[in-house]
């Protein structure tokens, strides 16, 4: 369901199956997340509050890597090649923002 809301996010106008499916996906998780267990509960309340779509991607990618630690199923590799990246992009938008400054 997590997916399904996050795909009738990139609707264009007069799509109703994803609008019908964008109003059933936004109300009915948030009487679910209650009964989630973290971390599904937390990925749905951040997905209700700020879908992928209306989302800087650098940022989602930080706040997902923290969540991805948490899940029972995760990967070690996988894990540490994400935060590897994510450094090494932070690295060059800071000298490029340092190069700009000068």
């Amino acid at each position: 369901m997590l997916g399904l809301s996050e795909a009738a996010h990139f609707r264009v106008h007069g799509e109703d199956i994803l609008e019908e499916a964008l109003a059933f996906t936004t109300t009915h998780p948030k009487t679910m997340v209650e009964s989630l267990r973290y971390p599904l509960a937390e990925q749905v309340a951040h997905a209700l509050k700020r879908p992928i779509r209306k989302c800087l991607e650098r940022l989602k990618a930080r706040w997902y890597i923290s969540i991805y630690q948490d899940e029972s199923s995760h990967d070690e590799i996988l894990q540490k090649l994400a935060k590897l990246d994510f450094t090494l992009v932070q690295s060059l938008h800071k000298e490029k923002l340092s190069n700009l400054t000068r």
